[in-house]
């Protein structure tokens, strides 16, 4: 593997190494000249220079400790509130999974029922799990919110709990919050709107009418409450209030996609009201009022056909219906939409046509059919069969109800489509409690590595960016330290001599391990790419390994499929049951190799997650390059107690030198400090979130008793539904086909008819020239 490949290695290798070592000798060489210094490639040094270098050191630590370190004891002083942030943060990027996990946490703790925050959490919580379609759970925290009693967040809780009601057909306690609502004083339109629209689902037309109406004083819900308004009039029977509805929403200009839609339900609407009172010019002007981009085109084109046959107007009505065969309407419109061209070209008498749109819907439905009469009786009983189908579909495996013909047809009954989505949301939930558990799986790992810290991106950025200040300080202060060595090299007696080639022995080794170590945040983000690299290199080779172990047991189902349709009657009891036994050792081998390959992807895994900003190899770099610090340090002081030996013109500038590389160790304490500072915050976060794991556990396993009750609720409920609706799109395409055969009937029929009528026709006007003939001969006569 390549982790370590990166450009510092590159550069000190071997070669490297007996060039660090030249250097250093030539540093501690006995040549004090300027001359010599830029000879042996040791960079020169004025104490300005110097200050300025360490001034930018100490601008730059002053930064990492204001941007990294100051915030994260303040958010671990904090931990509550910032979890509280965070929640908000993904509930706000619409992550409401995530948002529902750490609002949970929130709401758990007693002590943020002191916060003013508590009700937005609740609420938020509750919103994040009704967006994900837990409506019982959302219900639960929404109605926390309503008991705290009123608040910024009492109304819409109500809205949310009047939505969910509509969503679950569950009404129970609806009009206590009805009761809760008269009572105040001020209340939200969306509220209005919400009341009259339960009311409204609830069948209590009525009563739902004055809140729309109020509703409709708000510019946001104008149209949308004035719309219903009408609808709720006409189921009343007030069919000249609902036209009046309808007239006054048709005439506002739309501002948004929304409103235009509405607008589009207003025409609709007065297309309907025009055609139930026969004033079908009226009803065809609403129904061509709607675009093509509106979502209820398909609607109008087929209810303005039904006012042109209506009118007589059989060739615009067929014009009518090619558009919406051309623009791919629900599959249950296309046989119906064909009947009525069959019928519309026997009323303009071209029978060949109709001929062909009946033979159309026969061709179509009659092997769907025979399909479903074939599927039905290979099944014994039926109600059990469904029932395994709903299990499997619990369980993920997403079967399907009906053959693949007619799948498109039975999703479009409404029922049906109401059922699978009660499934699916069963298998989401499911789905989202084994991520769950997966995620709590990993972040229990990777918190027990020292690259935990990679957990905390912000914190991890700032341990990488301290890493290279402090390779960036090592590298001045080995700079400075070489140049003052060089310039004490006159006044150094034996002793001093002789304490220096004994550190220059350990600096060499130590100098090579800071060189090996990243240098910059750059090194840090190659080194990261270079060992993300390996293990996607590693990971696509475990895909390669399952696609083999996938192929072997391919292979096994084609011997044993072909085993079972060749007996082997001619082998001998020996080679049969040498068969036997090497096919169970094949089962046996492939087993294991699953089994060994799951065990690798995990243990790749594992190990994947201990690299980061902190792991065991960059600890150990920053432990060789705090003991090169600490010799580094104790050369200086060696060169301090030389100083007073330089000659006065090299004293001034050596000391001024050395006072800027004596403030180094106090930035390098400092930066110790940080990085110790950066640990116990870490530390902290990885005891909070231990605990928050295990209160996620045991909600988890709450979720998973709750969903296995309901599985057990649903299972039977679903499995029936799946039957009826099975049942009745076999009734359907049965009656498709008979009125198929029926329309060729009608087509020969109505073709003998207009035979025999051109027939008698002819004979009658036959007789009327012969009438005239004979006038005419009398008046010859």
């Amino acid at each position: 593997m390549r982790f370590w490949n990166w450009r510092a290695m590159n550069m000190h290798g071997r070669a490297g190494r007996s060039l660090v070592a030249a250097a250093l000798l030539a540093v501690i060489g006995l040549t004090g000249s300027s001359a010599a210094a830029q000879a042996t490639g040791v960079r020169a040094f004025s104490s300005a220079q110097a200050r300025d270098g360490v001034n930018a050191l100490e601008a730059q630590l002053n930064e990492l400790e204001e941007r990294y370190l100051v915030p994260a004891v303040v958010e671990s002083r904090f931990r509550l509130e910032s979890r509280f942030n965070d929640a908000k943060v993904a509930y706000l990027l619409a992550d409401y999974p995530r948002a529902s996990v750490l609002f949970v946490a929130v709401v758990d703790n007693d002590r943020v029922r002191q916060f003013d925050s508590y009700a937005e959490a609740l609420y938020l919580l509750g919103d994040s799990l009704y967006q994900m379609r837990s409506f019982r759970a959302a219900r639960s925290y929404f109605r926390r919110v309503v008991e705290l009693g009123p608040a910024e967040f009492y109304q819409p809780a109500i809205v949310r709990l009047l939505e969910i009601a509509g969503e679950i057909d569950d009404y129970s306690g609806v009009d206590a919050l009805y009761a809760r609502l008269d009572n105040l004083e001020q209340v939200n339109p969306a509220l209005h709107y919400t009341r009259g629209k339960t009311l409204y689902q609830e069948g209590r037309y009525q009563a739902a009418q004055p809140w729309f109406q109020r509703a409709a004083r708000d510019p946001q819900y104008e149209l949308i409450a004035r719309y219903f308004e009408g609808v709720t009039l006409a189921a009343d029977g007030d069919i000249a209030a609902a036209r009046e509805a309808f007239s006054s929403l048709v005439t506002k200009i739309p501002s948004t996609p929304e409103e235009s839609r509405v607008v589009d339900l207003g025409h609709l609407a007065l297309g309907r009201l025009a055609y139930e009172e026969r004033q079908f010019d009226r009803a065809i002007d609403h129904y061509l009022q709607l675009p093509r981009t509106s979502p209820y085109f398909e609607r109008s084109l087929y209810e303005l056909t039904w006012s042109l046959v209506s009118k007589e107007s059989y060739q615009a009505a067929l014009r009518n219906l090619d558009i919406l065969l051309i623009s791919d309407p629900d599959p249950r419109f296309v046989p119906e939409a064909k009947l009525l061209m069959a019928d519309l070209s026997m009323r303009l008498r071209q029978y060949d046509q109709a001929r062909l749109w009946f033979n159309d819907i026969i061709a179509t439905f009659t092997p769907v059919r025979t399909e479903l009469v074939s599927f039905i009786e290979e099944q014994p009983d039926l109600q059990s069969f469904f029932v395994e189908l709903v299990r499997q579909d619990l369980e993920g495996l997403r079967p399907e109800y009906m053959p693949t013909m007619v799948s498109d047809w039975v999703d479009g009954e409404p029922l049906m489509a109401d059922a699978r989505q009660l499934v699916e949301d069963g298998a989401f939930t499911q789905a989202d409690i084994d991520e769950a558990e997966e995620a709590l799986k990993e972040v229990e790992q990777m918190l027990s590595y020292g690259s935990n810290i990679e957990a905390f991106p912000v914190l991890s950025e700032g341990w990488k960016r301290g890493v290279a200040l402090e390779a960036q300080l090592i590298s001045l202060e080995e700079q400075l330290i070489a140049y003052e060595l060089q310039q004490a090299q006159s006044v150094l007696g034996p002793s001093e001599r002789a304490r220096v080639a004994e550190l220059e022995e350990e600096l060499v080794t130590l100098r090579e391990q800071h060189q090996r170590g990243p240098q910059s945040v750059d090194d840090l983000q190659s080194r990261s790419t270079a060992i993300r690299q390996d293990f996607q290199h590693l990971n696509r080779e475990m895909e390669r390994v399952a696609f083999d172990i996938e192929s072997l047991t391919v292979n096994l189902d084609g011997i044993d499929t072909y085993l079972s349709q060749n007996p082997v009657e001619g082998f001998s009891a020996e080679d049969r049951a040498k068969i036997r036994q090497i096919r169970q050792q094949m089962r046996d081998d492939i087993s294991a190799l699953q089994a060994e390959h799951q065990r690798l992807t995990r243990e790749v895994g594992s190990v994947q997650r201990q690299f980061g900003a902190r792991d065991a190899m960059l600890v150990q770099q920053r432990d060789a390059r705090e003991r090169y610090h600490a010799r580094l340090s104790e050369l200086g002081e060696l060169i301090d107690e030389q100083s007073a030996r330089l000659s006065t013109s090299s004293r001034s500038g050596a000391l001024a030198l050395a006072e800027q590389r004596r403030r180094l160790p106090e930035l390098k304490s400092r930066l110790n400090a940080y990085f110790s500072g950066i640990d116990e915050v870490i530390d902290e976060r990885v005891v909070d979130i231990r605990a928050t794991v295990t209160i996620e556990r045991q909600e988890l396993a709450s979720y998973q008793q709750e969903l296995d009750q309901w599985r057990l609720d649903t299972e039977r409920t679903v499995s029936s539904i799946a039957l009826w609706n099975f049942s009745r799109v076999d009734d359907e395409f049965e009656a498709l086909i008979r009125r198929g055969h029926v329309g060729l009937l009608d087509v020969g029929w109505q073709r003998k008819e207009d035979a025999t009528r051109d027939i008698n026709q002819l004979f009658e006007d036959r007789s009327t020239e012969i009438n005239v003939l004979r006038e005419a001969f009398r008046e010859v006569r």
